[in-house]
């Protein structure tokens, strides 16, 4: 019921009672419990697919869950190797695997993330390659088109990408326009995708996908999700690695 939801965007209580042969009851019942764990909100007479487009602040989103993205960001530093060259998306969960680097391996970091930027300043092994912008400080990321267009001309060996939401037909998305080309340009010039992301985000859809689902070699959570995600995202050779 879910997937049908989503795939409408918008659907109302009686069709769903159609197209799944059950009472009315019974769709309430499935729909209050679609609504409780994902993005899908109640409207009248029926539901919807909501699209956040703003992001809340860095700092306010910097302050929450932070135990569970330094146990991803710990994970997602194990599968660096020594003198690779990774691009590391703006996020406050992408910016920890920098701690857990450390001064163990010599690599390349190409970012738009000011976080990561003085996170990494501390350790000499690693090479900084910042790509330039106008400085968003909601997001503590440099944005606009020539960001996207430097990234062309890198060959990235592993990006560790953030997300807004992540979903199995509508893959990574993501709320904010501004953000939208450079982490679709680090999406397609990496040989290995990797997606950074807490549990609680998959099942959620917003307003733009920046990488298909068949693209994300990996996905790094706290939790393992649901067994259809996982039956389909296994499917397109997607594997999934719980901190």
């Amino acid at each position: 019921m879910e997937e049908y939801i989503r795939d409408k965007k918008s659907v109302s209580l009686d069709e769903l009672c159609a197209a799944f042969d059950v009472s009315k009851n019974t769709v309430r019942r499935d729909v209050t419990a679609i609504c409780e764990r994902s993005d899908i909100q109640k409207i009248y007479g029926g539901v919807s697919v909501q699209y956040n487009r703003i992001p809340p602040p860095f700092t306010e989103r910097s302050s929450v869950n932070t135990e569970v993205k330094r146990r991803i960001g710990k994970h997602a530093a194990s599968m660096v190797e020594d003198g690779d060259v990774i691009f590391v998306d703006a996020g406050t969960t992408t910016c920890q695997l920098i701690d857990f680097l450390g001064d163990r391996k010599n690599v390349t970091i190409i970012t738009h993330s000011l976080d990561v930027i003085t996170r990494a300043f501390a350790y000499p092994n690693l090479t900084v390659i910042a790509i330039s912008g106008t400085l968003n400080r909601l997001t503590y990321s440099f944005t606009g088109q020539t960001g996207s267009d430097i990234l062309k001309e890198y060959n990235i060996r592993k990006a560790f990408m953030a997300s807004t939401g992540l979903t199995v037909q509508n893959g990574a998305t993501q709320a904010a326009p501004y953000e939208f080309a450079i982490k679709e340009a680090a999406a397609k010039k990496s040989d290995l995708v990797y997606l950074m992301i807490e549990s609680q985000k998959i099942g959620r859809v917003c307003l733009l996908t920046y990488c298909t689902i068949d693209r994300i070699n990996a996905v790094i959570t706290e939790k393992m999700p649901n067994a259809d995600f996982m039956e389909k995202y296994s499917a397109v050779g997607g594997r999934v690695f719980c901190s």
